[in-house]
């Protein structure tokens, strides 16, 4: 083998393109736009509530099923592309391509994608209070902090202690919860009940969710009209042991004034990740180690390894979880750093790496890929949501979350390798676009909520208008804008147009 050869391509006059694997990265980034649209059908803190917002749809399930293995999936494949650009042409090169192809889109969606996301949000939180108004839901006006909606909806004679279920939540849990101190204020003066337990989840108290998730104002006002003594001067609510232990999962960034990285959060942990590679990379260069220095072991161990993070989501199973946590600020959550770290690393450790045959790992990962999908959707994941949310047997949950993750990206793997291991140009398209289709589809999928949220259709047929809609207004501004300009060539490198190829 020479040094110019790669384990990967010894023997061949140029290096195999891996069209499933670029399909399938492409894939897990444009199931973003599905997720994020089943969002407004499912009663969550989001910013659009659709009329039809139910947990009686298939929603919810569809929205665990596909963050179960959506970014492990993406991850993996980032991890054997990284490596695969770094044995073809070195660490140098691996950097400056993912500067140019990671670093600058993500500083440029900072200044545009990010205050767009921002702005669409805050349309919809203010057409939504009227909506909510309308509906009765006062649950919807506490989470989007809509004063003025809730006082409509008392001054009309709503129940301040409404439960969103028997046992659940009242509204005085949700502002406790999300630390408005101003709709604290309101419900106690309304006379909701100071204590009142949410029986049917785990016995919280606003009180309790305030201090939790390190509220200090809530919390100060809470504990005034449960009646309890005020903290002694000089005594911060940040000195009491376990404040403001669950505030990590809020997504607030305390160390900047950017408090959310919204759906670009992937491009941060991946330059993370990428930084992480290129240390053991130098070191292999620097000693001369090629892919096959690593003991096979080590990529299988990372499959195991992923419970150790996983049982630390939802706060160790107290708010399950189906899949990672979210972490989309600056400074990335620990554990699901390291989880999406493991999927990452074993794709690296893939590239390249034969069995004792000579046939590369990569080709036959997945196999027989029926059997691993159908047990891993039909069997693990039903199963999983039923301890993770039923049942709340947290290490069976975790263990059935990962054995669903890494099923689900060895059963695509080998059913894309199936399906779409040779070029297909219409496939190819899907793929290169894929990028800036994730990239800009959030702000577009949350105006699409607020356009369809009160019509008067299926749920079903909103969501895919949603999708379609979102999705062909992407692919079209990729084709108009992006695919032949500097946007594209900075995305995916250059492209030149059937046309110019021929005149070269």
């Amino acid at each position: 083998m020479t040094a110019a050869q790669t384990p990967a391509t010894a023997g061949a006059s140029a290096p195999r393109r891996r069209y499933d694997l670029d399909a399938l990265r492409g894939f897990a980034m444009l199931l973003g736009v599905g997720l994020h649209a089943a969002l407004a059908f499912i009663p969550v803190p989001w910013w659009v509530q659709d009329r039809t917002s139910s947990f009686d749809g298939l929603y919810d399930e569809f929205l665990w099923a596909v963050h179960g293995f959506r970014m492990p999936l993406f991850f993996l494949m980032s991890g054997f592309f990284t490596a695969l650009l770094w044995r073809r042409r070195g660490l140098r090169t691996l950097l400056e391509h993912r500067l140019r192809r990671v670093a600058l889109p993500l500083a440029i969606g900072l200044v545009t994608l990010v205050p767009a996301v921002d702005w669409v949000g805050e349309r919809a939180i203010a057409t939504q209070a009227e909506a909510s108004v309308d509906q009765g839901d006062i649950f919807a006006l506490v989470f989007t902090g809509s004063v003025e909606g809730v006082e409509q909806l008392l001054d009309q004679g709503l129940d301040v202690d409404t439960r969103t279920e028997p046992g659940g939540w009242t509204p005085l849990h949700a502002a406790a919860f999300t630390g408005d101190a101003d709709m604290v204020k309101l419900l106690i003066s309304r006379g909701a009940e100071p204590a009142p337990v949410a029986s049917a989840s785990e016995g919280e108290t606003p009180l309790a969710l305030a201090f939790h998730f390190g509220h200090e104002e809530a919390t100060d006002l809470l504990v005034a009209y449960e009646g309890q003594d005020p903290l002694p001067e000089r005594v911060k609510w940040s000195d009491i042991p376990g404040f403001g232990a669950g505030a990590d999962e809020s997504g607030e960034d305390r160390l900047t004034q950017i408090e959310h990285l919204h759906h670009l959060w992937f491009l941060w942990f991946l330059l993370w990740l990428v930084a992480g590679f290129a240390v053991v990379a130098a070191f292999a260069d620097r000693f001369g180690a090629d892919s096959g220095v690593w003991p096979k072991r080590l990529m299988w161990l990372m499959v195991p390894l992923t419970i150790v993070p996983q049982l630390s989501m939802g706060r160790g199973g107290t708010y399950p979880v189906f899949g990672s946590d979210t972490s989309d600020a600056l400074l990335p959550l620990p554990h699901v750093l390291l989880y999406y770290a493991t999927f990452f690393t074993f794709g690296a450790l893939m590239y390249g790496r034969k069995h004792r045959d000579d046939r590369l790992v990569v080709d036959t990962i997945g196999r027989p890929w029926w059997l691993i999908l159908g047990v891993s959707f039909f069997l693990v994941l039903p199963v999983g949501l039923h301890f993770t949310f039923v049942d709340l047997q947290w290490p069976v949950a975790s263990a059935l979350q990962v054995l669903y993750a890494w099923g689900m990206c060895f059963g695509l793997m080998g059913l894309f390798r199936v399906v779409l291991s040779g070029e297909r140009r219409g496939v190819r398209y899907l793929s290169d676009s894929a990028y800036w289709v994730y990239l800009i589809h959030l702000p577009l999928v949350v105006a699409a909520q607020i356009m369809v949220r009160d019509l008067n259709l299926a749920a079903g047929v909103k969501f895919l208008m949603i999708c379609v809609g979102v999705t062909a207004v992407s692919l079209l501004s990729y084709q108009a804008f992006v695919r032949y300009t500097p946007i594209g060539t900075m995305l995916n490198g250059k492209k030149a147009r059937a046309g110019q190829v021929g005149r070269r």
